[in-house]
């Protein structure tokens, strides 16, 4: 029996010493989470700032953070035909290396052409989560790292690494207004950020041949996707660009800059902010899959998101800093404890020799769709009303929630 197909007792698995349930290529992709979304932390709340402190008005800023999604999306397409075929380890050090680039294009200028450019070569992350290749090949490789009955606790861990790190990315932040001012005092976050490239190159080198599928898989000339996973991917993926694009509106770099500009927070008190959402946010992880566990993975991504959304809508409403900051932490309590349980039961509902593409399609309708949304939140913030994005985003997400439940109720991942 393969190791990776451990078929153990939930009590045996229980008596086991920490981390002995995931093996090592999964804890290297938990190390490498952390690594990659420190500096997608301090970028999620410090880009739009930079860029204004660049002279780069709203509209501007929307479109520069457009395209840096949209280029994510397209990594993230070309990867769910070729990953497989290139080797999902290959494919994995060659974009934590152009993480490297982006850094460095960022570090060695402050002209306003950098930006673009960093968005376009990199894949970092400007929004409250992570999009692009990173996500959608390491989610097809983490149900081979443990157990099947463990598979929605690894998604879990996952997600609080990477959440748990871009707080303390997010405490990050403040440091340029204590280094000095102007463009020149974000480089040393800059800089951490071209170093994170580095070290993620080195870690997915240290990937086992486990982390592949199996080369007559790769290389066979039959659809690439199943035709029993092919209409649950499409159904899904355009469900998720719903939620996306709405997502894409109140992306963690508008949000700064609505705080920013509505309240007058500096970057010390976002990054605050923003390390308390991204915290609150990792430890609702763990109590997802708990629930998951309870009353199912579906129910569970609807039912938390729901409330999440009123919240989130209700914030522009808020007539002070603490009553909006309180309310975007009941939010974050709430919002992300669909992304573990959505990843774990697309995983299930799909075959195995179908995740990686099912990954990479339900995440480029996330992007594309979301690479759209800044462009429409800057020209709102700019000439509408500078709350219209939060209260439409959480009208969108809810509409979601209520379709999805409705097209997938009777659609249970094997173990429910």
């Amino acid at each position: 029996m393969n190791s990776r197909d451990r078929t153990s007792s939930p009590q045996s698995l229980c008596r086991l010493p920490l981390g002995s349930w995931i093996d090592t290529d999964g804890k290297l992709i938990l190390v490498e989470k952390c690594v990659r979304t420190v500096p997608y932390g301090f970028l999620g709340v410090l880009f739009a700032v930079y860029m204004s402190q660049l002279g780069l008005d709203a509209f501007v800023i929307g479109i520069v953070l457009t395209v840096t999604v949209f280029t994510s999306a397209f990594y993230t397409f070309a990867i769910s035909f070729i990953a497989d075929r290139l080797g999902r380890r290959r494919t994995l050090i060659f974009f934590a290396f152009m993480d490297f680039v982006a850094g460095s294009l960022l570090f060695f200028s402050s002209e306003w052409w950098a930006p673009l450019l960093a968005g376009i070569v990199g894949n970092m992350t400007v929004g409250a989560g992570e999009v692009g290749p990173f996500l959608s090949i390491e989610q097809a490789i983490l149900p081979k790292t443990c157990d099947t009955k463990r598979r929605t606790l690894a998604f879990s861990v996952y997600n609080l690494a990477g959440y748990a790190s871009s707080s303390v990315g997010s405490l990050l932040a403040g440091l340029p207004q204590y280094v000095g001012s102007g463009p020149a005092a974000f480089r040393p976050l800059f800089f951490g950020y071209l170093i994170s490239g580095l070290v993620g190159s080195l870690l997915y080198s240290r990937l086992s041949s486990a982390v592949e599928v199996e080369a007559a898989r790769s290389v066979q000339s039959r659809s690439v996707l199943s035709r029993r996973s092919k209409p649950i991917v499409r159904k899904l993926s355009a469900l998720f660009a719903v939620d996306a694009f709405g997502g894409g509106l109140i992306g963690q770099s508008i949000i700064s800059y609505y705080f920013y500009e509505r309240f007058a927070l500096q970057l010390s008190s976002l990054g605050v902010v923003f390390s308390a959402t991204q915290i609150v946010t990792a430890f609702s992880f763990l109590v997802a899959e708990r629930v998951a566990r309870k009353i199912g993975l579906l129910n569970t991504m609807v039912f938390s998101h729901i409330p999440s959304n009123i919240f989130l809508a209700a914030i522009p409403f808020a007539p002070s800093a603490a009553g909006a900051v309180t309310l975007l932490l009941c939010r974050h309590s709430l919002s992300q404890m669909d992304v573990p349980t959505r990843q774990s039961y697309l995983m299930a509902v799909v075959d195995e020799s179908d995740r990686t593409a099912a990954a990479g399609f339900t995440n480029v309708s996330r992007s594309v769709s979301q690479s759209l949304s800044p462009s429409l939140a800057g020209y709102t913030i700019a000439n509408l009303w500078i709350g219209f994005p939060l209260a439409a985003a959480g009208a969108l997400k809810i509409l979601y929630d209520l379709i999805l439940y409705g097209s997938f109720r009777k659609v249970r991942p094997p173990e429910e």
